[in-house]
């Protein structure tokens, strides 16, 4: 994700600033309930914007964990006479909690699969809170939740303003702690490029988990302060329109940005305010703004700002990465990992990808694989990395089996690769997508991270400038605040070598790296996988550029038709009449035609 023009800070004090404001300003107290209700909204959609934003998970559900939230507070209060605070960690423990088990099903299924059990999960919750008069007072809901105290002094509307507005700001500060950590990079990484987060060892299924704990909890604090606001809790509060209020603050404002719930709430919010003498025109110039933003926002209100920013705003100087990165220490030698493989079998329908394939790759070497389209290469390599499970066989990385691993264990073992088709996240900088290559060797855990705690602050400094050295080392540091997907093709190429680099790759996959590279390119690569080699790094290369493998290759194994046809050095191997026929045909073979 690029970094913001204007200084974090800045941004968090302008938050307090601007929300504050109407405390300061001798506002009403019908102004102040519907700043705090402001507030207490932006809460909830800044949680919901991690999820469905930044780790791509749409929910529709999201009133659901307000609610548990706020009948929490509601009835510890009133019936238990709780103070308010410990009965605020009850209710955002469970909705955390509720929520997990609810989704927990559906991680593995598409976004709206996931959109749809967490809507009928707040239809089946909005049911209970009808249906359990014993416990939640049914349609009359709980009367007379009393408002916070702290030292014996209870919080009129004024100082629960104030406390909305500090709970609001810290939530943006730790959401944003997260965003611009490995945690959000692989919330980003899981939405946009799943394969991606599984080369970096992140488990897709815990990451989205991760997403969903801080969302619901957020969304079970925001509840906690709607029910002191409101004093009184009942069903029809916490609608499925209540949950489509959020999502659509989100969207309104701006998916995957930290502002965007923001702007989104006050849009959503202040606008029925404004229009509450156009009564009859409302749903008029909300759908001609919806409209409007389709056509010429589609990424927000936040994405059209922040495009007309940069379209009028001088360009902030690119070149400090760049120019840290010249402090960058040579890479030190790399203990290399075996690769074996035995009888690999691999069958998708009637077809026959592998059939008993062998091979052994020595640790430290430069080993090709070769072999006419079809043949069987790539699915080799997603076997080896743990994408694909075989059918029978054996996968070795070093003395370890790793069969059944699945890539994100694999790429804890210190196994890199990269793709046909290069895979960076197009909205992160080219720095962010070799840090995300970091992603199991950082310590830090969430807590630590959200806090910014020394130890977290001082890995990420350290873990910044050992990406911009692999950067350096494939010879784009002058890249390195710039989004992938504005980069050329060759260069994201180098990117994704530097990210495999930077997990602290043993045994490197490369799957046709060359594809679509000029002869400069080339060449550039040549020498870059020779310098990896030369550190003591095993790299496994598919590649139809033979005179690249040639170059490079001390052993080549050639498969078609999912077997083993030729295997041996370079030059014996391309002067296999087997191989020749392979790829060129028995009638062009007879011809005479040139290899």
């Amino acid at each position: 994700m690029s970094r913001a023009v204007i200084p974090f800070t800045t941004q968090a004090a302008a938050l307090g600033v601007a929300l504050a404001l109407p405390a300061f300003v001798g506002a009403n107290s019908y102004a102040l309930f519907v700043a705090t209700q402001l507030g207490i909204y932006i809460i909830a959609a800044i949680g919901l914007n991690l999820l469905a934003g930044y780790a791509g998970q749409v929910s529709l559900g999201h009133a659901a964990f307000v609610a548990i939230g706020a009948y929490s507070v509601a009835l510890l209060t009133v019936d238990h006479h709780w103070p308010f605070w410990a009965a605020a960690v009850v209710g955002m423990v469970l909705a955390a909690g509720l929520g997990v088990l609810a989704a927990l099903p559906a991680f593995r299924l598409n976004t709206w699969y996931f959109a749809f059990i967490t809507l009928a999960f707040a239809l089946v919750f909005e049911k209970m809170i009808v249906e359990w008069r014993w416990l939640t007072k049914g349609f009359a809901g709980v009367v007379g939740v009393p408002p916070p105290s702290a030292f014996g002094y209870e919080f009129g509307p004024r100082p629960l303003y104030y406390t909305v507005v500090a709970v609001t700001v810290i939530a943006f500060i730790l959401v944003r702690n997260v965003v611009h950590s490995r945690f959000g990079r692989a919330f980003v990484a899981v939405r946009d490029v799943e394969p991606a987060a599984l080369a970096v060892g992140a488990s897709p299924q815990r990451t989205k988990l991760v997403a969903f704990v801080i969302s619901a909890a957020l969304a079970g604090i925001a509840g906690a302060f709607f029910a002191v606001q409101k004093t009184v809790v009942t069903p029809d509060d916490f609608t499925a329109d209540f949950s489509i209020f959020f999502l659509l603050t989100v969207v309104l404002g701006g998916l995957g940005t930290l502002w965007g719930p923001i702007i989104g709430a006050l849009v959503f919010f202040l606008i029925p305010e404004l229009l509450a003498g156009l009564q009859s025109w409302r749903m008029l110039i909300y759908g001609g703004m919806l409209l409007g933003l389709m056509l010429f926002a589609p990424h927000g209100l936040y994405g059209a700002l922040r495009q007309a920013w940069r379209r009028f705003a001088p360009s902030p100087a690119k070149a400090s990465a760049a120019a840290d990165s010249s402090h960058a220490r040579e890479h030190p030698p790399i203990a290399g990992l075996g690769l074996v493989i035995s009888g690999l079998r691999k069958q998708f329908g009637g077809v026959q990808a592998l059939d008993g394939v062998d091979l052994s790759v020595p640790a430290g070497s430069c080993y090709a694989i070769v072999g006419p389209n079809g043949s069987g290469k790539t699915t080799l390599l997603n076997l080896a990395s743990g994408y694909y499970v075989p059918d029978a066989g054996s996968v070795k990385i070093g003395d370890v089996e790793a069969l059944g691993s699945g890539a994100q264990r694999i790429a804890a073992r210190g196994v890199g690769r990269t793709f046909q088709t290069p895979r960076l996240i197009a909205d992160l900088t080219a720095l962010d997508n070799v840090m995300l290559g970091a992603y199991t060797r950082e310590r830090a855990g969430l807590l630590s991270t959200a806090l910014r705690l020394p130890f977290a602050r001082a890995e990420a400094r350290r873990l910044r400038q050992e990406a911009l050295g692999f950067l350096q080392f494939v010879g784009v540091a002058d890249r390195a605040d710039i989004e992938a997907g504005e980069i050329p093709h060759g260069q994201q190429r180098l990117i994704e070598i530097a990210r495999a680099m930077m997990g602290g790759a043993r045994l490197i996959l490369l799957d046709e790296p060359a594809a679509g590279l000029s002869m400069s390119e080339l060449e550039r690569l040549e020498r870059l996988i020779m310098r990896i080699c030369g550190l003591g790094a095993t790299i496994v290369i598919v590649e139809h550029h033979l005179d690249l493998v040639a170059n490079v290759a001390t052993h080549v194994t050639v498969l078609d038709r999912g077997t083993v046809l030729a295997a041996g050095k370079p030059a014996a191997v391309f002067n296999d009449e087997r191989v020749m026929r392979a790829y060129m045909g028995e009638r062009a073979l007879k011809a005479g035609v040139p290899a």
